[in-house]
């Protein structure tokens, strides 16, 4: 059986087509960090817009969200400015031990005094006064491994097994205590990823069909089959079928988005979270968003995200044409696909286009472990920017070459 002739292009350098823009000096994307710091900045201005009047009547003092918020941006920040100056090469040696690490988290949120449940769900680690969510940083441990085996199976991928099995089956166990938890959209989402990795990778289309066949048809069993999701389902389908139960958090976010309009009602003028709109400062704060800064501000948003996903790729792009790294790549696409995938999926969500997945809007909603984990994340992507610090270049093709004619002069 022949090799896909996306996974042959990184066995062999001379297959890789030119460039379609300039390359920048190896150096820190400057562009990328600057969105992003905007987007955390414009997060916290939001998070604490939406939580103030909620944080004083729940703890008595207004600023506590925003100051934890702060905390652990702050964080982040020093994450981020530490992993962008190591090797991003070194990530696939800890594939394995980093994915451990994220299952042993997932394992630590069952045990009794540890472990702690809220809003239904037991997804939280609480160390005194500090929590962390482990599915955040699972989301990525998995992404980090999968990158690594199809980068190492390369040239096996046109194989079922080395192509499709070993990137479900080894992170298995850290999708089923996701689920156990549970938490069916991050799993959705870190598969979705996955199947767009081992796409990007040249694995070959009949397996990835059957592959998503598969998922759609297990999605489709775990949707229906347990009944917080089917109502969940069901209240998307018709949310004013119980308008002042199960619909009353999509209604009153959409809603919120009607009142703003263009413009906005003003900052800190919305009403949706004085106690109408559950969640306003954490999954639902793209309504506070519309309600506040209306389509104007719903448009900066969107327009962030393409950005940051085009930033993303470009990365990749470059990690492709300059190094042949094909870990590079997917670990790029993947980081990229996760944040901009989670950022549209959750927006989706709060205009009423997907059932409810309980996602937060990355960089932006309030919650201490997704800033954290997702700063982490960029701090990694402004690794592979920088390239691998061992790796030379390789002399391209020239620009007037097409992918078809080098391909042709090396066959």
């Amino acid at each position: 059986m022949a090799k896909d002739s996306t996974s042959e292009n990184f066995t062999n350098p001379q297959s890789v087509p030119a460039c379609p823009w300039p390359l920048p000096a190896q150096g820190i994307d400057v562009l990328l960090l600057i969105t992003v710091l905007g987007m955390v900045l414009f997060g916290l201005l939001m998070v604490y817009s939406s939580s103030f009047i909620y944080a004083q009547e729940r703890t008595g003092d207004g600023l506590a969200f925003i100051k934890k918020q702060l905390f652990f941006s702050g964080l982040g920040l020093g994450a981020l400015l530490a992993v962008c100056r190591i090797d991003y090469r070194k990530w696939s040696k800890w594939a394995y031990p980093v994915l451990g690490v994220a299952v042993a988290l997932l394992l630590a949120v069952f045990i009794p005094g540890l472990g702690a449940r809220a809003g239904g769900a037991q997804r939280w680690i609480h160390l005194g006064p500090v929590g962390f969510q482990p599915g955040e940083f699972a989301k990525f441990a998995v992404i980090f491994f999968v990158a690594h085996q199809l980068d190492r199976k390369k040239e096996r991928i046109h194989t079922f097994a080395a192509g499709v099995l070993s990137h479900v089956l080894i992170p298995l166990p850290a999708f089923l205590l996701l689920l156990l938890q549970p938490d069916f959209g991050t799993t959705v989402m870190i598969m979705s990823v996955i199947f767009m990795l081992m796409f990007i990778a040249g694995v070959p289309k009949k397996y990835l069909f059957t592959a998503l066949a598969v998922a759609l048809v297990a999605g489709v069993v775990l949707a229906m089959g347990t009944a917080y999701r089917r109502d969940r389902v069901m209240t998307f389908l018709d949310p004013w079928r119980d308008p002042a139960g199960k619909g009353f958090q999509i209604i009153q976010s959409m809603l919120g988005l009607h009142n703003g309009s263009l413009f906005g009602v003003g900052l800190g003028n919305g009403k949706e979270k004085l106690f109408y709109l559950p969640e306003a400062h954490n999954d639902f704060i793209f309504a506070v968003i519309g309600e506040e800064l209306g389509f104007l501000g719903v448009v900066a948003v969107v327009v962030a995200y393409l950005y940051l996903i085009y930033r993303g790729f470009k990365i990749a792009w470059n990690c492709y044409t300059q190094y042949q790294d094909l870990f590079g790549v997917l670990l790029a696409s993947g980081i990229t696909l996760a944040l901009g995938l989670q950022g549209f999926v959750n927006m989706a969500v709060v205009m009423g286009l997907v059932p409810t997945k309980g996602l937060t809007l990355p960089f932006i909603s309030y919650g201490g472990s997704a800033i954290l984990v997702d700063l982490f994340a960029v701090g990694v992507l402004l690794s592979i920017a920088r390239g691998p610090q061992t790796a030379k270049q390789v002399t391209r093709a020239p620009a007037s070459r097409s992918p078809i004619a080098t391909k042709s002069a090396v066959a």
